[in-house]
């Protein structure tokens, strides 16, 4: 873009998307007046940028007339798409919508409580996360120590008896014991003294969860009372 044309966009198209933007064109999810002012300006430099390569003279109004348009019809400088289901064109067809988690989507008579889409969207199951940081610690610590550790460990998990594990360890019943309790102090030097509690502790955001529903829980316990 020439300075020429940067001037125009600054000085002219500008003040015109500031003025008209926040009274034609309508806000899409999340979107505030200030963001699509900044938006438009955007779009509009990209046509004054294609119109001067291409050799075409315009004024400063068809510039502003035609970004306004495009960000009615929900285009924006870096999306156009009509498809994509977050896209603000997909939303003004009333094809798709952008909820909040907070969204109430149904009532629970037990509680006495709004359901959110956030409560039905969570998962009971086990944070995907702590699982993998846990399946990389143990693999560490049974490649960084004796082979019959991964062995016995294995056994342990598939619910062998203590006679099926000396036999794959190729050891006798008391030298598994002393194994075993080698093992546990290796673990516990590894891993540390509160590996236990922490395995077993629940994801913060969901023990948040968690507590909220017992707060419900226990106001709709005292007003059936």
């Amino acid at each position: 873009m020439s300075p020429a044309a940067g001037e125009m966009l600054m000085g002219q198209i500008a003040p015109r998307l500031r003025s008209a933007i926040p009274r034609n064109v309508k806000t899409v999810g999340a979107e505030d007046e200030e963001e699509l002012v900044q938006d438009a300006i955007a779009t509009a430099a990209q046509m004054l940028d294609a119109v001067e390569r291409n050799g075409k003279t315009v004024t400063p109004g068809n510039i502003a007339f035609y970004t306004i348009l495009h960000m009615k019809s929900g285009r924006r400088s870096q999306c156009r798409s009509r498809a994509d289901a977050m896209a603000q064109g997909t939303q003004l067809d009333r094809k798709s919508c952008v909820l909040s988690m907070e969204e109430e989507v149904g009532y629970d008579p037990e509680l006495d409580e709004a359901v959110t889409l956030g409560d039905v969207l969570v998962s009971q199951r086990e944070d995907p996360s702590m699982a993998a940081g846990r399946n990389i610690d143990w693999e560490l610590f049974i490649e960084t120590h004796e082979y019959r550790y991964g062995v016995i460990i294995k056994g342990l998990a598939q619910g062998k008896s203590l006679g099926d594990m000396a036999k794959d360890c190729g050891a006798g019943y008391s030298r598994l014991q002393q194994i075993r309790r080698k093992l546990a102090e290796d673990l516990i030097a590894f891993m540390g003294s509160q590996a236990i509690a922490d395995s077993a502790q629940i994801p913060a955001w969901r023990a948040r969860l968690l507590a909220h529903r017992e707060r419900v829980a226990c106001r709709g316990d005292r007003r059936r009372q």
